[in-house]
């Protein structure tokens, strides 16, 4: 029996049991008392982070309250990058502001529109004293002037005086000596009025040589531009860049690739003239000019698809050769002024309209222009810096037209070419040819259509053999030759015969 005692039993069972089950439970109570700690101490890290970051943002925003309140335009939003043309933020209202009262002195930043506005102010209180000085000295010139006239009008009348005094005395005794007196008398008037025709004479002669310097002055002015144009001819200096290059070309389908694209803000229809990649410049003459393109596709950022329009066959276009508009920039407005007959297509009539077309088509706008009546538009409008080109279009000679009216015109437009070009000249404006600037432009031109009634002569007579101009037409019939261009020689080149080869464009061969 003693022994059956010893065994463990059911109590000894679920001691066992409870002990087991107290250790996993305070074990699982330690865990989970450790992790909330942790996560407690997370917590409150955040919490501080969180803290400092609002305190940034707030000294931040304390900031940009200083900076409004500086600027003087308190809006709510500083830059809206959604709609970069919402006028209510303080950075457009900036822009604003700095186009609005800097004008043309306007810069990137308050900071150097400021600068600039106090050069202008320093510059414009120079010329103040300037012209005081120069009103001072001619003052005083003046004065002397003056002066020297009360002299010799105050030795007159002391002469007079005299002459009176001694006419008083010998009155009574003598009337001879009177009249001696007398013609004394007259003698100094007669040379008082002398001094007055001499002063008058004078003044005259200095006019006549103002006049004279001012027309020698103008002489030498348009001598100098005379000279300027001889030399920028033989120069050919250009400060344009290309615009972009032909990255391939496909001559069978007249179709170029070039490598300008939606990034760079092109737009089909828009032209180029192209050159060669070994040119030495672009815009220096319409003789460099190789060929026209035009845009038909735009095909990624920076690549777009163009036609061919014009192309000579003696110099191909070939990848690497350069592409150049005077109209485009990407992301800038370009500013051309004209002057002159804009005929586009040779007629003798204003295209005005057609180059307006071209202009917005590209982009670009006429700052300034005279129309066909001698118009200018705007009417207080200047050619500035910021314009590119002055376009000179065919202005005939007064004595070339018939009509009064006609030749008030024609002298309104002389007139304005002749403004225009002194402001190009002053503000650094290159004058380009009508017929340059299309060639820069790559834009080609209409075919000359006969129109009937029409007085105004074609420059060639077709069908004519002459050999100068203005000769009599000569025998218009054909002498059966036909070109060398399609005979069975060019350029001393055998006439080449087929193969039977097909081109491996069609055949898929490499």
């Amino acid at each position: 029996m003693a022994a059956a005692s010893n065994k463990p039993g059911a109590v000894h069972y679920f001691l066992i049991a409870f002990v087991m089950i107290s250790v996993v439970l305070g074990i699982v109570s330690y865990m989970n008392h450790r992790e909330y700690s942790d996560q407690s101490a997370k917590f409150a890290e955040k919490e501080a982070e969180v803290s400092k970051l609002n305190r940034l943002v707030k000294n931040s925003d304390d900031q940009i309250q200083v900076l409004k309140k500086l600027v003087g335009r308190q809006f709510d939003l500083v830059e809206d990058p959604t709609n970069p043309q919402n006028a209510n933020t303080v950075k457009s209202a900036a822009l604003k502001d700095m186009a609005d009262f800097g004008k043309e002195l306007a810069g990137s930043n308050y900071a150097e529109t400021l600068q600039r506005l106090r050069e202008a102010l320093d510059a414009a209180l120079v010329d103040r004293d300037s012209k005081a000085a120069q009103v001072a000295a001619l003052q005083k010139d003046l004065e002397t002037e003056r002066n020297r006239l009360n002299a010799q009008l105050d030795t007159a009348n002391k002469a007079k005086t005299k002459s009176e005094s001694d006419k008083r005395d010998v009155i009574s005794t003598q009337d001879e000596r009177l009249t001696a007196k007398q013609e004394e008398l007259n003698k100094l008037k007669a040379d008082n009025n002398g001094l007055i025709a001499e002063l008058a004479q004078e003044r005259e002669g200095r006019e006549r040589d103002n006049k004279a310097k001012s027309q020698e002055i103008t002489n030498l002015e348009n001598r100098i531009e005379f000279l300027r144009d001889k030399l920028n001819e033989i120069e050919k200096v250009t400060f344009e860049v290309p615009d972009g290059l032909i990255q391939r070309v496909d001559n069978a389908s007249k179709s170029v690739w070039i490598n300008l694209g939606e990034a760079d803000f092109l737009k089909p229809r828009m032209t180029f003239s192209v050159y060669a990649k070994e040119s030495q410049g672009v815009g220096r003459g319409a003789e460099d000019v190789k060929g026209r393109i035009e845009v038909t596709r735009i095909i990624g950022p920076h690549m777009a698809e163009a036609r061919i329009t014009e192309e000579d066959l003696f110099r191909p276009m070939v990848a690497r050769d350069l592409i150049y508009t005077p109209l485009w920039s990407p992301g800038l407005v370009e500013k051309i002024s004209f002057v002159g007959l804009v005929d586009l297509d040779g007629d003798g009539k204003s295209d005005w309209e057609e180059m307006k077309q071209i202009l917005a088509v590209h982009g670009a706008e006429a700052d300034n222009y005279v129309d066909d009546n001698g118009n200018r538009f705007p009417e207080t409008g200047k050619i500035t810096v910021h314009t590119k080109f002055l376009v000179l279009g065919y202005i005939p000679e007064p004595d070339q037209v018939v009509g009064d009216d006609d030749k008030q015109k024609v002298t309104e437009i002389n007139k304005h070419r002749t403004e225009m070009t002194k402001e190009a000249r002053v503000n650094g404006v290159r004058s380009i040819k009508l017929n340059d600037f299309l060639a820069f432009l790559g834009v080609k031109l209409n075919r000359r259509v006969f129109r009937p009634g029409q007085e105004r002569p074609f420059n060639l007579k077709a069908g004519a053999n002459s050999t100068a101009v203005n000769e009599p037409l000569g025998d218009r019939s054909a002498n059966g030759n036909v070109s060398g261009a399609f005979g069975t020689q060019r350029k001393s080149a055998p006439q080449m015969s087929s193969d039977g080869h097909t081109s491996k464009l069609f055949t898929g061969g490499k």
